[in-house]
This record gives C-alpha cells, structure tokens and sequence, in this order.
C-alpha cells in the first residue's frame, strides 16, 4: 500500500491529467475513502496547489488556472522517452549542443534516474542505430523490423 505522501503526488498527477476529478474517482484510484481524499485536497492547497472544489451532481476537484508547473512526476518509461528525445535532439541538431536551460533540465531528469534506468539509457544512445541523421532514423528504424 502506498504511503500517504505518494497518494497526494499521485492525486495532483491526476488533477493535472484531466480537467475535473470527482471525489468517487479519484477515492477508487487512490484506494482511499471520500473523506481522506478531501484531506489530501487539503494538503495540496497547503502546499500551495489552487485545487477548486467543484460542487454539484457532477462535482469533485479541479487545479485552479495559472498554476506554476509542480514538481514532475515521471513513470521510467516516461523519463526514459525524455532523455531519449533530448539526446536524439541533440545530435539532429534541432536542439542546440549547449543551452543553460537544456542542460539543467537534463542534469535533473538524470540525476533522478535509478542506476537500472541510466543504464539502459546509456545502453540505448550507445547503439549503431540511434543515429540522428535523415537516413540513420530510417536505418534504425529498418533494424527494428
């Protein structure tokens, strides 16, 4: 069972992800009751997340317009896609060498990266086939078949 804390991340995943949950679903997906689910809505808003109470037949929780981005949460294969477009991006040339803003996003995602995943991404930009040129995407994607 998850603990508490992973519970409410999850729930601002969810919110994010849509743009209403009611209370019902967001209980079955958490596998919690209505009640701690309003709890956790409640520490979201202490934590600072505009989270809005929608009433009605229908309601349930939304976040607020002009929410600043949150901290990301990223399943492996999501992270992995990002390192893996950064990188491919890079080598293209469609994303510049060095870039400040660049570099410290990637520095970020790799940092969190658990050793089994970094190392199946270094595997993966190792191989002969990630190559970004107009003809390598089609090599590799031909190696594939």
């Amino acid at each position: 069972m998850p603990r508490p804390t992973a519970r409410v991340l999850t729930m601002l995943e969810l919110l994010q992800s849509a743009p209403k949950r009611s209370v019902g679903e967001l209980a079955a997906v958490l596998e919690v009751d209505e009640r701690t689910v309003r709890r956790y809505a409640e520490h979201l808003r202490e934590l600072g997340v505009p989270v809005e109470t929608v009433r009605g037949r229908y309601g349930g929780y939304r976040i607020g317009e002009g929410f600043a981005m949150p901290p990301l949460m990223l399943t492996d294969e999501e992270a992995l896609a990002v390192m893996l477009a950064l990188a491919l991006g890079r080598r293209a040339g469609i994303l510049p060498e060095r870039d400040r803003g660049l570099d410290s996003a990637t520095a970020k995602v790799e940092r969190a990266l658990p050793t089994p995943l970094r190392r199946r991404f270094e595997g993966l930009v190792a191989m002969p086939f990630f190559d970004a040129t107009a003809g390598g995407a089609a090599k590799g994607a031909d190696a594939a078949s």
